[in-house]
């Protein structure tokens, strides 16, 4: 038998030589590791999200995409405008490409003339109306309360449509919450802690009220289910079977079962989201004339726009126009019988 050296066994065979990436392409990476817990794990999927798409575009093209031309940008803004994008959408895209180039350390193609232009004839071809989620006003969250029936199932969806409507909560901001955020007050009431929400990337958090009503739903779904600590609302296995945390994109589902469950038409069940209780409460609000401050701090929002949105059609009721045809007659049933309808 060969014996083999005791240098040949002991010292390591040497490193075959890596390349080194250099350039934008390097920059791109270490920015990528900085900004890893400076922005939400879903805004950095969105973004390479995004940047795959672009990249995939500028290779079926043959043209460069780090960096990219301004006039391939203007390109692919008029590609997805075909493909049917809304225009939120694709000017997230030109956002998620500039922001790659900034990352890089290149210049800003999409300050650019050209892409800026492409993005004014994106506004002018296109309608930036976003579809509004369905609502579900708390009349149809009482159906469902009276009408679920028995069961862990039907304890968790009382529970989470009661608790999303009153604190107007995105969906991530539901699946996230434990028990350890909740407060039971001696008068019934309660008190919620979110902690961390879309447009509060600090954590600062912001508190919500609940009712008696859906304090009580709440006791009843955390004592059936046995939590005591952790996720508040977790998924179920067969029929008793507790599971983990929900996941964001359950919420929507949850919320089409219950619409169709109280009857809603399919075609409605189709327009409801993980947004639906937040619109619903906002209409309500909106109905009982709180004021549009309350109503922006309830939802956490930075602003007056969306909000403003989803209570349109409760604010087209009450308009100018509304009032006058009540005052004028026209919404009365017996003159408008009256008067005959031309040919």
């Amino acid at each position: 038998m060969e014996l083999r050296s005791e240098a040949s066994e002991l010292d390591p065979k040497p490193i075959a030589p890596r390349p080194l990436l250099e350039g934008p392409l390097a920059a791109l990476l270490e920015w990528q590791a900085m900004a890893e817990g400076a922005y939400s794990p879903n805004t950095l999927r969105a973004q390479k999200a995004d940047g795959a798409i672009f990249q995939a575009f500028c290779e079926s093209l043959g043209e460069p995409y780090l960096p990219a031309d301004p006039k391939t940008i203007r390109a692919f803004i008029e590609d997805r405008v075909q493909a049917g994008k809304k225009p939120a959408t694709i000017r997230r895209y030109a956002a998620t490409i500039s922001r790659v180039h900034t990352a890089a350390g290149l210049l800003n193609p999409c300050s650019s003339e050209a892409v800026r232009l492409g993005l004014k004839k994106m506004g002018r071809e296109t309608s930036s109306r976003q579809n509004q989620a369905h609502p579900l006003v708390w009349k149809d969250i009482k159906e469902f309360i009276a009408s679920a029936g028995e069961g862990l199932r039907a304890d968790r969806e009382r529970a989470l449509l009661c608790v999303a409507y009153e604190t107007l909560a995105r969906r991530g901001e539901l699946v996230a919450l434990e028990v350890q955020d909740i407060d039971f007050h001696p008068d019934g009431t309660g008190q919620v802690l979110i902690r961390r929400g879309k447009t509060d990337p600090e954590g600062q958090g912001r508190s919500a009220y609940l009712s008696r009503e859906t304090v009580r739903w709440l006791k009843v779904w955390l004592e059936h289910a046995g939590i005591e600590e952790g996720a508040l609302f977790r998924r179920l296995i067969g029929q008793t079977q507790i599971g983990a945390s929900l996941n964001p994109a359950s919420i929507a589902q949850i919320f089409k079962r219950v619409a169709a469950w109280i009857g809603m038409p399919d075609r409605i069940v189709g327009h409801i989201s993980g947004h639906s209780t937040r619109v619903g409460a906002t209409q309500d609000l909106a109905a009982i004339n709180i004021d549009l401050a309350a109503i922006t701090q309830a939802g956490g929002w930075k602003s007056t726009r969306m909000p403003l949105q989803y209570a349109e059609k409760i604010d087209a009721a009450r308009s100018g126009m509304a009032k006058a045809a009540e005052k004028s007659g026209r919404n009365s049933i017996a003159d408008s019988r009256s008067v005959p309808i031309p040919c």
